[in-house]
């Protein structure tokens, strides 16, 4: 059997390729580190949750995952209403609706243009991401999401309602 140079390089690049692959466990070594390091400028993480509050109104608010990106948190929720009234406001325009972190900075809510105050319909959910302007602070181990600072949950202009929910 002959050899070609070009079969010998191939067989060379090969052996490298295998040499310098990382191993399935490290992959998951690394992916595991990601999920709970501390987000770091300009790194998007994403940090699952499974958070729920109620407000006396008849609202219940599920956080299902936060994502940290460069300028902006966004809060995947589920939110749903079964009250009284047609529809509840979930944020009010009047009260304040942020994400606060461990060091006590407030990230405002993006209110969406087609749906400003977050209304939902009686008996309906509402689901998809709220975007709060800034990047939470990389030491924060947890956040905390407020509806309507200052309100009682009984009302459907802007039910009062918090979750705190860990970033680890």
């Amino acid at each position: 059997m002959t050899t070609t140079p070009m079969a010998v390089l191939t067989f060379v690049l090969a052996l490298l390729v295998v040499a310098l692959a990382p191993s399935a466990s490290a992959l998951e070594d690394a992916a595991a580190g990601a999920a709970t390091a501390p987000p770091t400028s300009g790194q998007k993480l994403r940090i699952p949750a499974s958070v729920q509050a109620t407000a006396e109104i008849g609202v219940v608010v599920r956080v299902k995952e936060i994502i940290v990106d460069e300028d902006v948190t966004l809060v995947t929720v589920s939110a749903s209403y079964s009250g009284r009234f047609d529809a509840v406001r979930l944020a009010w325009a009047h009260s304040p609706t942020y994400l606060e972190d461990a060091d006590g900075q407030r990230y405002p809510l993006q209110r969406p243009d087609d749906n400003p105050w977050l209304d939902i319909e009686n008996n309906k959910t509402m689901q998809g991401q709220l975007v709060f302007i800034g990047r939470i602070s990389a030491q924060s181990r947890q956040v905390r999401l407020v509806f309507n600072e200052g309100n009682e949950g009984d009302t459907h202009l802007g039910p009062g309602l918090s979750l705190t929910i860990p970033l680890s």
